[in-house]
């Protein structure tokens, strides 16, 4: 309250009120405007410091002239209907022209009724451009400055007391905010676009392609692709593998998908045998189809398909974030029984491209005479290849990457592994194809929560063995690791210490970030159900949730008490403040017409002996009316005002 003090004085206009409504609104918008906007912002604001009068036609049209050249250069090369169909370079072009009426109604010096309802213009638009924990706080604020400066003007400037009215309703408001926003019935707009078209934001790490030469994707990036909270903990590490796609084509450099032509059959075998997990996905834009779930899915995710390959995807490229909930049967294995076209693919393999891995693979092929025990040896032979785990390998000889990798270079990730393996594995006589999407670290979640990263962008092999196809972590058979890969995989034993609180601090934030927008942010009707349903079977919760709000109401109250409570406007009022109320308990009231004095001495002929009040009065009297206000005195009033209250 220190702070508030200062503003005890201050007594703002209309004008100066509504500009510092603008100014806070702005402030987040100013991100998103370009540089030519920015610099029309600058004059305005130059000309309103300056120009003190109403500004005359000719300015009026001056502004209006260079707000449309500002904009027309913010905007160009966008400016078109197909650029406008995309849904916030529309809404940019909406705060830009807002931002030109204002300022020309502004630069009038006249308040009218779109100039007093912009604000609340600017702070709807500005949620479109900005979600997230810190523009929620922002918002909160936004909420509370605009009601304390509509009361000011309301109260003819006033910033004391009309801070206090606005903290008084803010908290009278608070509880009822927080019933309504948990069991108000609310609508699902999850899959509103509004006829907009989607931003080109992409994450990247996974894009249903395989390359092996310089072109193979590898993105060490902290940003995270998806977030996924579970319903109960977070399954072990060498359980989160989250399916992208299946390449089966090997094309020397690159691998790729079946052929669209090839029509199979839709059957799918869902799996059944494995931990059930079900878990909910934010998933951020991929500008891809894939939609990622938990090796193996147990269903299809809602207006998702599920192919034969338990491969899932969208109708339409992800352009924004989307939500879904899924199940999963955490199996490294899954029943399938292959057709022709499928057989063919994932057997077929060029022996004079590897002669050196066919060779060995032929060795195997004739040594083990069942699939299992063949992909056994083929671990094994890797595993004794000394082959080294890095991010920065050397390039690899294209026409023959398996031989080049296993007998040359050995030196790979997780692409080169699997993919050498894979064609090892078809030439031992054992269809196998290549999965991608994304392998997450347990050791990353907090709770039931897990953030998956471009950085978990990841390929493994599948083999097909006895009727199923089965799961194998290839890089698992490297026999080291070098240090840079190990700093990033997070493996290496001096990521301990600071960095490890760095690195924990770090996903308690996210963890908190995610459970504000999962119940705050994001909180749909199917949200709203799941919470009452979990309502409706704990009881506990129920009584937990009871007593949260009536702490709630509790704390609300007493902030309101606090400021709804007299407000003493003197220095030597606010010193006796204590003391008048101790007599006021009494039973000794200060008159209305009654001067301090006059009710000191009425209080002394009751109580003469009590000489400390005296004291008080005599020095209030020095202080007020003989023009002693000195450091000294003030104190020992101070001094005769606590000697009172104890006696």
């Amino acid at each position: 309250m220190l702070s508030l003090k200062h503003l005890q004085d201050i007594k703002l206009s209309p004008l100066a009120l509504l500009d510092s409504a603008y100014i806070i609104v702005l402030l987040p918008l100013m991100l998103i405007l370009k540089v030519p906007m920015l610099i029309f912002s600058f004059i305005v604001l130059v000309l309103l410091f300056f120009k003190k009068t109403p500004a005359d036609k000719f300015l009026i049209v001056f502004v209006f002239l260079m707000g449309i050249l500002a904009l027309y250069l913010s905007l160009y090369g966008l400016f078109s209907f197909r650029g406008l169909s995309r849904l916030k370079l529309f809404l940019e072009l909406l705060v830009y022209v807002l931002i030109i009426v204002v300022s020309m109604q502004r630069l009038t010096r006249e308040i009218n009724f779109y100039l007093l309802l912009s604000p609340i213009l600017f702070l709807a638009l500005s949620l479109f451009f900005f979600h997230g924990i810190m523009m929620l706080s922002y918002v909160i604020v936004e909420i509370f400055i605009l009601l304390w400066l509509i009361l000011a003007h309301r109260m003819s400037g006033d910033m004391i007391e009309s801070f206090r009215a606005s903290m008084v309703m803010f908290m009278y408001s608070l509880p009822w905010v927080v019933v309504l926003f948990i069991f108000f019935p609310r609508i699902s707009f999850d899959h509103a676009d509004y006829g907009f078209k989607g931003e080109n934001i992409q994450r990247m790490g996974h894009d249903g392609t395989m390359y092996l030469d310089r072109k193979a994707l590898l993105v060490p990036s902290d940003r995270i692709v998806m977030e996924v909270g579970f319903d109960k903990e977070v399954p072990s590490s060498d359980k989160l593998y989250f399916r992208g796609s299946i390449l089966y084509v090997d094309k020397k450099d690159h691998w790729e998908p079946l052929p669209s032509y090839l029509k199979r059959e839709s059957q799918t075998y869902y799996p059944t045998q494995g931990e059930r997990v079900d878990y909910k996905v934010t998933l951020y834009p991929t500008q891809k189809r894939w939609i990622y779930l938990l090796d193996m899915p147990a269903r299809a995710v809602k207006d998702a398909d599920l192919d034969r390959d338990l491969i899932s995807t969208v109708e339409k490229p992800i352009k924004a974030p989307i939500h879904y909930l899924a199940s999963s049967s955490l199996s490294p294995k899954f029943h399938d029984i292959l057709d022709q076209d499928t057989l063919y693919a994932s057997s077929h393999f060029d022996r004079n491209r590897n002669p050196k891995t066919y060779q060995e693979a032929q060795k195997i092929n004739k040594r083990f005479n069942t699939p299992d025990k063949r992909a056994s040896a083929l671990i094994k032979f890797f595993q004794n290849q000394s082959l080294t785990y890095t991010l920065k390998p050397k390039a690899l000889d294209i026409n023959n990457t398996a031989d080049s990798f296993l007998f040359d270079k050995r030196l790979g990730y997780c692409v080169h592994f699997a993919s050498s393996f894979v064609i090892m594995a078809r030439m031992a006589g054992i269809p196998s194809r290549i999965v991608t999407g994304y392998k997450a670290d347990k050791a990353n979640s907090l709770k039931n929560y897990l953030p998956v990263k471009e950085r978990d962008a990841h390929a493994w092999a599948e083999l097909y063995i006895n009727d199923h196809w089965v799961r194998f972590e290839t890089t698992s058979t490297a026999s080291a690791i070098d240090e840079e890969a190990a700093e990033v995989l997070g493996t290496n034993s001096t990521d301990e210490g600071e960095k490890a609180i760095i690195k924990r601090v770090n996903l308690y934030l996210m963890y908190v970030k995610y459970q504000v927008e999962t119940w705050i942010l994001y909180y749909s009707n199917i949200r709203q159900l799941q919470l009452l349903q979990y309502a409706k079977e704990n009881p506990r919760f129920i009584f937990l949730f009871v007593l949260s709000l009536l702490a709630l109401v509790l704390i609300t109250f007493s902030i309101t008490l606090y400021f709804r409570r007299p407000r003493c406007t003197h220095k030597i009022l606010c010193i006796l403040e204590p003391l008048l109320k101790k007599l006021k308990k009494e039973g000794y009231n200060r008159e209305k017409d009654e001067t301090m004095h006059q009710f000191f001495l009425r209080y002394l002929k009751d109580h003469p002996d009590k000489s400390a009040i005296k004291e008080v009065d005599t020095y209030y009297e020095t202080i007020s009316y003989g023009g002693d206000s000195s450091t000294a005195t003030i104190k020992r009033l101070k001094s005769m005002v606590k000697k009172s209250l104890s006696s």
